[in-house]
């Protein structure tokens, strides 16, 4: 018995348009030629399809909010007393080691350190 290789054109759609390699399989329909969904056509399978996953995964249309972290006071986030000595100290070391005029950015940062150290 002689295994024939099949030719590689069965492999390809025979209708005009973007041709797509086929597995090998014959058609369900016994030869007959499909043309695929276009167009509006094809926007609504592709709605019909997520709808139906949407279905099989269980997730419901209604979106539930997610709960958002509770505000925290800014006053919680600054630096007081000694932390806050112990960072201007850290700036000025940067300002030493880069050996440049520190910007008025930093200037700032530095003033309000010192103001935040006496606090405590």
């Amino acid at each position: 018995m002689t295994d024939q290789l099949p030719s590689i054109s069965t492999f390809f759609f025979d209708d005009p348009g973007p041709h797509v390699v086929r597995a090998g399989f014959p058609t369900a329909t016994g030869g007959a030629k499909h043309t695929p969904a276009r167009g509006q056509e094809l926007m609504s399978l592709i709605r019909t399809s997520i709808a139906q996953l949407g279905a099989v995964s269980g997730e419901s249309v209604r979106r539930t909010p997610v709960p958002q972290p509770a505000a925290v006071p800014i006053d919680t986030l600054l630096y007081r007393g000694r932390a806050a000595l112990d960072r201007a100290l850290e700036i000025r070391e940067e300002i030493v080691s880069s050996g440049s005029d520190p910007d008025s950015r930093t200037i700032g940062e530095l003033l309000d350190l010192v103001a935040l150290a006496s606090t405590e």
